[in-house]
């Protein structure tokens, strides 16, 4: 039997290049590395999801995907020093405890900044409903579409999640059945729909998830998207993209109730259990998020999640990437929307997902949308009521 680790990863432009350095561990360790699986998130949720049991000794995961894993994932509190913990962000550490304890480590902080071109636009709006007048006055489809956005799965559900808050509808109470069915959800719904059907998006938009988006705007196809911080590099490498020296970022556009906020959370590595009982499963989880590592993707775009890495980025970075990590720290610090850390949050984020693309689609009505969510989401919620508790802390 081959004592290499097994170990399963999620993909895509903003995360492969961390993975180059699995030979440098091999090279140093003499410990072998078998990436089994590679999948963008869905994929990688659903594959780990029905298995019948996980083979894996190490996996990415995220903060609001962990709770929902608890069957194979291990705490790693008896098996790491706290004085290795201090470098990382309080804040983050505590989005990878659930009930107190610490189930990963983190890799990264998500938050969406909005991308827009200076060529087009002397000042980001200061409303999204203003993005929307400028984006049907500068749409001219297809050569450049007036505003991006993901159109399914979990970037489409957080987009619906941070437009709602903003006008204030609230997607999570405190019985974690959404508030929606008022003027808030009606408006962000609208505002999608509009997007769609007026054509400031593309036909394709039902199918594209965040790397779409991405290249449709670094290609220099739209006036503004939504994007995360993973992609800066590629925005910034001019051998590729087309807007390398006409972007800019700024914070969201605030809502009709005057909130700017954007959703957030964090992508982590975790230990299943069968990795709690292997020293080089630990050895590995402690060298992917170790200083060296994470700078090497702080410096691709990701926001820094230690101390020690944004204090390095600050003096390595130019101007325009020390502003863009402030702006990032300001946002996280004041305008971070997150989720409420429960186990069925992945049956619900499929279930408003898809309703939202039934709605932005034409296909149901905006208050039969909502209507749907909200008695989905309260079937989910009192199907188990022990597994939806929330771990608000």
């Amino acid at each position: 039997m081959s004592n290499e680790l097994q170990v399963a990863l999620i993909s895509g432009p903003a995360y492969d290049p961390l993975y180059d350095c699995l030979p440098q561990f091999t090279a140093a360790t003499g410990i072998q590395v078998n990436v089994a699986f590679r999948g963008d998130h869905p994929t990688l949720n659903h594959h780990l999801a029905t298995l019948p049991e996980v083979p894996y000794d190490l996996v990415s995961t995220h903060t609001k995907y962990a709770p929902s894993q608890l069957q194979f994932l291990t705490p790693l509190d008896e098996l790491i020093e706290p004085a290795t913990l201090t470098d990382f962000v309080p804040l983050l550490l505590e989005l990878t405890r659930i009930d107190g304890l610490l189930y990963s480590i983190p890799r990264n902080i998500d938050v969406r900044l909005l991308h827009y071109r200076i060529d087009l636009l002397d000042r980001p709006p200061a409303t999204w409903d203003e993005l929307l007048e400028t984006a049907r006055r500068l749409n001219s489809p297809p050569d450049c579409y007036g505003f991006l956005f993901p159109g399914r799965e979990s970037g489409l559900f957080g987009t619906f999640y941070e437009l709602a808050e903003m006008a204030g509808a609230h997607l999570f109470p405190d019985d974690l059945v959404p508030d929606i069915l008022n003027e808030g959800g009606r408006w962000a719904l609208k505002f999608l729909r509009a997007c769609y059907v007026e054509k400031l998006t593309p036909r394709e938009l039902p199918e594209w998830h965040y790397d779409k988006v991405h290249e449709c705007f670094r290609d220099g196809n739209a006036a503004m998207a939504g994007d995360w911080p993973g992609y800066y590099s590629l925005y910034r490498d001019a051998t590729i993209s087309a807007v390398a020296d006409r972007l800019a970022l700024s914070a969201y556009p605030t809502g009709p109730a005057d909130k700017s906020l954007s959703y957030g959370g964090g992508h982590t590595f975790a230990l299943t259990k069968n990795g709690a009982n292997k020293p080089d499963a630990l050895q590995l989880l402690l060298y992917l998020t170790s200083f060296e590592e994470q700078l090497g993707e702080a410096r691709q775009g990701c926001v820094p999640v230690r101390h020690s890495v944004m204090k390095q980025m600050q003096r390595e970075a130019d101007d325009a990437n020390r502003a863009r990590l402030a702006m990032l720290e300001k946002v996280i610090a004041e305008h971070i929307l997150i989720p409420p850390k429960f186990a069925r949050y992945p049956e619900i984020e499929e279930v408003l997902w898809r309703t939202v693309q039934s709605a932005y689609l034409g296909e149901i009505g905006i208050d039969d949308a909502l209507k749907s969510m909200t008695n989905q989401v309260s079937q989910i919620v009192a199907g188990d009521v022990r597994q939806t508790s929330v771990c608000r802390g």
